[in-house]
């Protein structure tokens, strides 16, 4: 009996011990590990997520629903001199190492380009499940010699994060949005193009534009062109005498006098 109650307890705690380890070792946690969730903004140091005197340690952002929300990131970039950044950035959709996908490329790293001095800012965006900046082997590691800045405060960078909702964002999300947009258009080039590819938010030179006119692209509404209150359509207004403006008509034009008549 107790051989076989042993037994059980075996077949029970293996299915649980098995889950465990499973979890454990797809979210390939360190003692410096740092999961983001639940969060739609947010900054972070590089000193303050990778420690100088550490390697390895790694920073994860979770995207709460892919379907509904896409994530944004801005980089200030360090001010030192490198030819070699411990930094690697990259979309997946799970933990698993099978899952996860580069966009065509070997990772982000192409899109941030950390030691790149020719721009002080990089951007990107991503529309997996998670986002992760992972600490690999430290350059007297893996063999790489490397130009030390003069001090360690120009080994840093800065990260922040943003999550937007697909459809009917927020305005005080496309407010940054907009401007990080601006700011990646501005210094993007050939050889460092934009990492934002397209956004929810409709924008103009760092603004937002909210009115429906102006997000369709159509001319502002001029106060001539209305009546009663109501704005009509198809309305041309005189630069000459506004009171004269006309109604376009299929067949003709026909002025307000002739309206009101």
């Amino acid at each position: 009996m107790r051989s076989t109650g042993f037994a059980l307890n075996l077949l029970l705690i293996s299915p649980l011990f098995l889950v465990w380890t499973v979890v454990a070792l797809d979210l390939g946690q360190t003692p410096c590990t740092t999961l983001v969730q639940g969060k739609f903004f947010g900054y972070f140091s590089s000193f303050a997520v990778f420690p100088l005197n550490s390697s390895l340690c790694s920073w994860i952002i979770q995207n709460p629903d892919p379907r509904r929300y896409t994530l944004y990131m801005k980089v200030l970039k360090p001010t030192g001199i490198c030819d070699h950044q411990p930094i690697r950035t990259y979309q997946f959709d799970s933990f698993l190492e099978s899952t996860r996908t580069y966009l065509g490329m070997e990772s982000f790293d192409d899109v941030l380009k950390l030691c790149d001095s020719s721009t002080r800012y990089s951007f990107l965006q991503s529309n997996k499940q998670f986002l992760q900046m992972k600490q690999t082997m430290s350059p007297a590691e893996g063999g790489h010699v490397r130009r030390k800045p003069t001090k360690a405060q120009e080994r840093d960078f800065s990260v922040e994060y943003l999550v937007v909702g697909n459809r009917s964002p927020s305005k005080a999300a496309c407010q940054m949005l907009c401007q990080w947009l601006d700011t990646c258009l501005t210094t993007s080039s050939s050889s460092h193009p934009c990492g934002i590819m397209q956004t929810p938010c409709s924008c103009s030179g760092g603004e937002v534009l909210d009115q429906p006119s102006e997000v369709s692209g159509l001319p502002k509404k001029k106060e001539d062109c209305f009546k009663d209150g109501i704005y009509l359509e198809n309305c041309m207004s005189s630069p000459k005498d506004s009171s004269q403006a006309e109604f376009l008509v299929p067949d003709r034009a026909v002025s307000k006098e002739m309206v009101q008549n």
